[in-house]
């Protein structure tokens, strides 16, 4: 198994021809807040939130296939001694396309939690809920002032090292480690 993300462009244009209405973004947003919460999660029951269709048809199975990767890597990558994990979102598109593509993977990190369960976020860690209710705020935050690119990069890289990062926190708070035995 590999913990390498499949191509963007490749399951954006799979989706578009099994005719998903959600970004790939949005939809690897919606696997990591299920897998935060329980490693152990479903992928049929993820995939049943994320994909319609008939399951003979050709272009539901390449867009199977290729979720099934994002699964699967996703899983080894939040569970990676590295910190290898990355958000899923497009690398060469123009700014108001990524920082979108950032708010639709805040929507699905969010709905994924729910899915998992956690139904009040109250009951959350403290670190945790702290940072689960700012993914709230930029999903649902808008549209933002672009006028000064480079500043405008500048924040989107701060936004998605914040997202990365506090997701390894999460998913470390809510599924500890657990070290191997020391023995003396």
């Amino acid at each position: 198994m590999s913990d390498k993300l499949p191509d963007y462009v490749a399951l954006e244009r799979a989706l578009g021809h099994a005719e998903v209405t959600l970004s790939s973004a949005e939809i690897h947003g919606v696997c990591c807040g299920m897998l935060v919460v329980n490693q152990a999660a479903s992928h049929d029951a993820w995939l049943a939130e994320v994909l319609d269709g008939d399951p003979r048809d050709f272009y539901v199975q390449e867009a199977r296939t290729l979720l099934r990767e994002l699964f699967t890597s996703t899983r080894l990558q939040l569970n990676d001694a590295e910190m290898g994990f990355d958000l899923f979102l497009p690398e060469d598109d123009e700014l108001p396309d990524r920082l979108e593509a950032i708010q639709e993977w805040c929507q699905g990190f969010s709905y994924g939690l729910t899915l998992a369960g956690v139904k009040d976020m109250r009951k959350l860690p403290a670190d945790s809920r702290e940072w689960a209710l700012d993914v709230v705020n930029i999903g649902s935050s808008g549209e933002f002032d672009l006028n000064d690119e480079e500043e405008s990069e500048n924040a989107l890289a701060e936004i998605t090292e914040y997202l990365r990062v506090g997701v390894l926190m999460m998913n470390e708070e809510m599924q500890p480690l657990k070290a191997a035995p020391q023995v003396h």
